[in-house]
């Protein structure tokens, strides 16, 4: 089949979808042949499943980018954030804990939810919350509210997740549309997670923020010092906290203003809603209920108890990756400021450039769907980001900054890769990605961002802040065994099943 012909046997099985009354249009083959010549334009102006399919990828593609906006936010202001609650890096780390353990309890109320409610409903009420706790987290004074509002900020995140990505999956399906679909949908979270670190930098506080003049209390008088307080120099205090006995005549004190960007990004948030405040008086009932027919079954006819085990190796891969992704962009500034002395604003910058080789990636992955399937570019991506973290964690020991750059640049274009291509692989090989699939894989990736903030904050307080770029490799490392077994799963799908695919969907015909 050609890939227009491809197209439209997904327009025809989703037409039914979008009429609001329910019923089903009969094509006759001259409609198969009429369509196959129209241009995409052409089938904007006559077609109106996909005319709707265009507004809603446009939609979901804008929504998600906000996500990807507050995500890139997140780790210029994490040492901000310390210095509001009074804290430091080690204890810190419970908000990125909260926060995923919000994400995994979202995921599960979102895969439950996704057939059984209308989708636009859920998305309403979850970006709603998640804009209003966005706004708040920097008035999160107290530490205990803090955790809170990363909680409940996370939750509304993993089911918006959830829903969005099984809708960005399902708009256009397993074509090379949705392919090529799917990686400009990701590219959103990489452009605005390029231009979020930029916008946030003017609003952080100074890296000497809270840093005194340090005398040694043999020669100054001590009448006249004062022991250092974790309370009372929160967001830089580990660069005191191994001297507790430190002396001081002067502290510097000022107000952090990274409310400011908090309220833009949750205006921004705010402002995606609206789109979806109207599908819900527009869409129809039926189409709930067709997504509830619409059962996630595994592709070919390989024995069930393989497939899921495949199926938990992918939840694994996510586990593992998710866990790199979400610690990598939350504790960058954090290595750059505590062990390469940079200035905050230098890391938000970096982080920016994450965030550019990420959008590059996916644009270029977009290209490169065309031309080669997942597992082909999911395997290359995975060997990109070992060799990324390998070159981080030497040029973090050695100091170098140069390298730093260009490892960090490489780490984000191997990022650009690799989740597009998993979701596609898992879409075209092992079993449609809808609501409870999308859940389930979200829920393992998750779960390993539950602990691993902890363990990365405990290694690089305690220790040494080279963690970070180890425990990162370690991490990356596992995910080659993971697409390992994809390619022999891959290779071990029988020809006869792709010849029974092709075959049923000529009888179709």
């Amino acid at each position: 089949m050609t890939e227009k012909e491809e197209i439209w046997e997904h327009e025809k099985t989703s037409l039914h979808e979008i009429d609001k009354d329910g019923q089903d249009d009969y094509y006759t083959s001259k409609d198969v042949q009429k369509y196959i010549k129209m241009s995409f334009i052409d089938e904007l102006r006559q077609n109106k499943a996909t005319r709707f399919k265009f507004i809603l990828s446009f939609c979901a593609t804008f929504a998600y980018s906000t996500l990807g906006w507050c995500k890139g936010q997140t780790g210029p202001a994490f040492l901000d954030i310390l210095h509001i609650s009074g804290t430091d890096l080690e204890k810190g780390s419970v908000f990125m804990t909260s926060y995923s353990t919000g994400c995994a309890i979202g995921s599960l109320i979102g895969g439950t939810l996704y057939s059984r409610v209308n989708r636009y409903i859920i998305l309403v009420v979850a970006l709603l919350i998640y804009s209003l706790t966005r706004a708040l987290i920097p008035w999160c004074f107290l530490y205990e509210l803090m955790v809170t509002a990363h909680g409940v900020h996370g939750l509304c995140g993993g089911l918006i997740s959830v829903v969005m990505t099984s809708t960005a999956v399902s708009i256009w399906g397993a074509t090379p549309r949705g392919r090529v679909y799917l990686n400009i949908f990701l590219v959103s979270d990489g452009a605005a997670g390029l231009i979020s670190p930029i916008a946030t930098s003017p609003f952080l506080l100074p890296r000497s923020t809270g840093v005194a003049k340090r005398f040694d209390s043999l020669d100054t008088p001590n009448n006249n010092t004062a022991t250092t307080n974790p309370l009372i120099f929160g967001g830089n205090n580990s660069d005191i906290s191994s001297i507790p006995h430190t002396n001081i005549t002067h502290t510097e004190t000022q107000t952090s203003q990274i409310y400011i960007a908090y309220t833009v990004s949750a205006g921004l948030v705010l402002l995606s809603t609206i789109p979806f405040i109207v599908m819900c008086f527009k869409s129809s009932k039926h189409e709930t209920k067709n997504r509830s027919n619409d059962e996630s079954q595994f592709i070919g006819n390989l024995p069930s108890s393989i497939q899921r085990l495949q199926l938990v190796n992918v939840g694994l891969f996510a586990t593992f990756y998710m866990s790199v992704n979400y610690i990598f962009t939350g504790y960058l500034p954090a290595f750059c400021v505590q062990h390469l002395q940079w200035t905050k604003i230098t890391a938000a910058w970096l982080t920016s450039e994450l965030f550019l080789a990420m959008l590059g990636g996916r644009l270029f992955g977009a290209y490169l769907s065309h031309f080669f399937k997942p597992m082909r570019l999911l395997s290359s991506s995975v060997v990109l980001h070992v060799i990324g973290l390998t070159g981080l964690s030497i040029s973090g020991i050695f100091m170098a900054a140069a390298g730093v750059w260009i490892f960090v640049f490489s780490i984000g274009a191997a990022w650009g890769l690799i989740w597009p291509s998993l979701l596609s692989w898992t879409n075209e090989n092992l079993i449609p990605v809808r609501g409870k699939v999308t859940a389930f894989i979200l829920l393992m990736g998750y779960a390993g961002t539950l602990l691993s903030p902890l363990l990365f904050g405990y290694m690089m307080e305690e220790i040494s802040p080279l963690w970070f770029c180890y425990l990162n490799l370690g991490y990356a490392c596992i995910t080659v065994i993971n697409v390992l077994l994809v390619f022999v799963y891959t290779n071990s799908l029988k020809p006869k099943d792709q010849n029974d695919i092709c075959l049923n969907v000529n009888l179709d015909k």
